[in-house]
């Protein structure tokens, strides 16, 4: 196990990637395991998650579609992120930046947050 010293670092790495990532024009930041919602394209309306990434391309297994069993591939512009009740989540950016806490309501592309108690 990592001391706390070593969580700050990885959280420094990762700040600067993410930091990179936005100021080379991208919108959002995807990884493994990410819920997305597809807005364009022939799979407008699925919901998945994220399986790989490679270049500008996601590859995804679709959510509540069981008679779907194959990964689909996106380009990374017609997805979303998706975040249901329940979620746990941690703020990129703004005044909560770092915090972490579970997604309690969204609506209108907002997202509620109950942030975890630091102790």
């Amino acid at each position: 196990m990592g001391s706390s010293n070593d969580d700050s670092s990885d959280d420094e790495k990762l700040y600067e990637i993410l930091k990179d990532a936005l100021m080379k024009g991208g919108s959002a930041i995807y990884a493994k395991g990410d819920k997305i919602a597809v807005n364009k394209g022939e799979f407008t309306g699925i919901k998945g998650t994220v399986v790989s990434l490679e270049d500008a391309h996601i590859t995804f297994t679709a959510i509540g579609i069981p008679q779907l069993t194959r990964s689909l591939t996106v380009d990374v512009s017609m997805v979303s992120k998706y975040f249901e009740p329940g979620d746990m989540v941690r703020i990129i950016e703004g005044k909560y930046k770092g915090e972490t806490g579970q997604v309690i309501d969204v609506e209108d592309h907002k997202v509620s947050v109950v942030l975890d108690v630091r102790e």
